[in-house]
């Protein structure tokens, strides 16, 4: 009799294990997904850094090219007038870009005519992951002006521009 109750003891005990152990795979397999879908965004982050730290010349390629541009459109915006803006800076930057421009950071002191500005200061100010954050300093006789603009290095394009207040004279003392 005994030997029977001690069988029957751990029958039961090894099917309340067998039954704990199946209630729990829907959640194991939900656990798993989980990781599975982390360890996919940590193998994508992986390779975008190693396509970085493996292809510096390439950066510097670009980042080259598109501070090269981001001067050809700050010279352009420049040596037209305003009112030219639309169809001189149609490839060069996003339409908010331009309205900005046009609209609101046309240059605010003019004597009878438009003033010439020089560039002084092209310079990344951030990198983010695709987009460059330049920080522009230009004079004229009366003036001082500091952009800040994005550009977009898959689009190729100027996103966003910002005119920053600057105190006083800048000189260029290099």
């Amino acid at each position: 009799m005994k030997v029977r109750r001690l069988s029957l003891f751990f029958g039961v005990l090894i099917v309340v294990i067998i039954g704990i152990q199946i209630t729990q795979v829907s959640s194991l397999d939900d656990q798993q997904k989980q990781v599975n879908q982390a360890l996919v965004v940590a193998k994508k982050s992986q390779s975008k850094i190693k396509q970085i730290v493996a292809s510096p010349v390439d950066q510097q390629a670009e980042v080259k090219n598109a501070t090269y541009l981001v001067t050809d459109f700050i010279n352009t915006v420049n040596t037209h007038t305003v009112s030219q803006y639309t169809d001189a800076l149609k490839e060069k930057a996003t339409l908010k870009v331009i309205n900005t421009l046009s609209q609101q950071l046309a240059p605010s002191v003019i004597f009878g005519t438009a003033q010439k500005f020089n560039n002084l200061t092209v310079a990344i100010n951030r990198v983010f992951d695709n987009h460059l954050q330049y920080a522009i300093v230009e004079k004229s006789d009366t003036q001082s002006v500091v952009y800040t603009l994005t550009y977009d290095i898959d689009e190729r394009l100027v996103t966003d521009i910002q005119r920053l207040p600057l105190k006083g004279t800048y000189d260029n003392e290099k």
